[in-house]
């Protein structure tokens, strides 16, 4: 091989690898980002355009007619603007194709290799979400199907929330505060389907499992109507020992409101020093150590990417209700943030490990291209130092390379608030103020018939 011929073998080698290593989500965070500037300028119908243009289709109606790894994420950002829009039947339609195809990533696991390869951009066509996303898919698609009235569709949804909280109990114990907000949807769901039973082991459920203590009311008359004996349903009786369901000429109103983004991933470089205080040594193997020392005393590894959450606090923080000029109270509540948070710092460790697991392989890959070199005689036969340029290259390309994926539903609220109010049959008017550092004021009119129920959903989306 000759001298010229090695140096273009080298600078082919390192566009391959600095171009394989070049944004691997540039097309999924430039359509996220242009959906956020349309809806901080207020304009949900473009937004909505450039969802649909990443989804390959020509209109909200449309599913896209290929999948790819995206897409999920696609179809719950799209489902969310749709959800705000008033638009329940494409909204639940969209929530049904995304879960149908979702991956969830198993924490659970102590191969840090294994989670490394998901955490960062392996497999650019996979995104595996994380519990709290999964889990709010169906309770969001339950409350799509409740504002349309279907009540078997909200069903589905109820029995499929119920089978994951049932796997992330065991698995992702720090995501219990979810379970609280979707039980009690579901118990709405089951009770207004007049399964009282089902209905009242959901309520019961929300409130063991979220500490909800408001909505005393249906667990002691679903417990008088069924006869259903627990601790609960007693301590339930004496807050509200003159609880009763809706009465003939009466209905229910479910005012739900979801407010702002949730917290959401970034990539950040951090010196290698900020990674060895935090104690991540103590679950790392002995092997895995070993190598990490090492290659910290060699000085090949000086900085790691890791993603970091980033927070937008929403304009708005509080909330007036009024239904016919009559304030409501919220019964249920949930801090999507703080338990996107929660379960991020609560994995964090072990995320940490992955990351640094994967930089140490790294910087090994490089070592080794390095030694390769040296005893192929590359430094003699081409230029002093060629076999050190190469290692550098294939260790400075896969470390490039390890861009954490970052990708997440970006257009989750950051909190959920729940109203409920007995009314007389027929039209009601429900009026919605938000105040914060911004204001916002909407209404909405529903008719609710005897014995009957409506769900109105007000979405402030910034």
């Amino acid at each position: 091989m000759t001298r010229q011929t090695t140096h273009r073998a080298l600078a082919a080698l390192s566009l391959g690898l600095l171009v394989s290593a070049s944004g691997c989500y540039a097309g999924y965070a430039g359509a996220v980002s242009e959906m956020h500037a349309a809806i901080d300028q207020g304009d949900a119908d473009a937004a909505l355009l450039f969802a649909n243009q990443a989804l390959g289709v020509d209109n909200a109606q449309m599913l896209p007619s290929e999948s790819h790894g995206d897409t999920p994420l696609l179809l719950l950002e799209r489902a969310s603007l749709l959800q705000s829009m008033g638009r329940h039947g494409d909204a639940a339609r969209d929530f049904a194709e995304a879960d149908k195809s979702m991956e969830v990533l198993d924490l659970s696991q102590d191969d840090a290799a294994q989670i490394g390869e998901y955490l960062f951009s392996d497999d650019i066509e996979i995104y595996k979400a994380p519990p709290h996303e999964k889990l709010l898919v169906n309770t969001l698609a339950m409350l799509s199907y409740l504002a349309d009235g279907d009540l078997d569709g909200a069903r589905v949804e109820a029995r499929r929330l119920t089978v994951l909280q049932k796997y992330f109990e065991g698995v992702a114990p720090e995501e219990r505060a979810l379970f609280g907000l979707g039980s009690y949807v579901a118990g709405f769901t089951f009770e207004k389907s007049g399964e009282a039973d089902q209905a009242l082991r959901y309520y019961i459920e929300a409130r063991d499992k979220g500490g909800h203590d408001r909505f005393a009311a249906p667990i002691v008359y679903l417990g008088k109507q069924t006869g259903f004996t627990h601790d609960l349903v007693a301590q339930a009786a004496l807050e509200a020992p003159d609880a009763s369901a809706p009465e003939a000429g009466e209905g229910e109103i479910l005012v739900v409101v979801q407010n702002g983004r949730g917290a959401f991933k970034e990539p950040e470089r951090f010196p290698i020093g900020a990674f060895v205080v935090s104690d991540i040594h103590v679950h790392m193997s002995v092997e895995a150590r070993a190598d990490a020392d090492r290659v910290m005393a060699s000085g090949l590894l000086k900085w790691i990417n890791f993603p970091v959450l980033r927070s937008v606090p929403p304009r708005l923080d509080s909330f007036r209700v009024r239904v016919d000029g009559e304030t409501a109270e919220p019964q249920v509540g949930l801090d999507v943030d703080a338990s996107i948070i929660s379960a991020w710092e609560s994995n964090k460790d072990k995320l940490m490990v992955a990351a640094f697991t994967r930089m140490v392989t790294r910087a090994v890959a490089g070592e080794a291209t390095r030694a390769v070199g040296e005893g192929s005689g590359l430094d003699k036969n081409l230029f002093p130092g060629a076999s050190a340029l190469l290692g550098a290259v294939v260790e400075g390309a896969m470390a490039a390379n390890d861009t954490p994926d970052t990708r997440s539903w970006t257009m989750l609220p950051s909190d959920i608030r729940i109203y409920r109010l007995k009314v007389p049959a027929g039209e009601h008017k429900i009026t919605v103020t938000g105040s914060g550092t911004g204001s916002a004021r909407r209404s909405m009119t529903v008719d609710v018939r005897p014995g009957g129920f409506a769900l109105a959903n007000f979405r402030f989306l910034n």
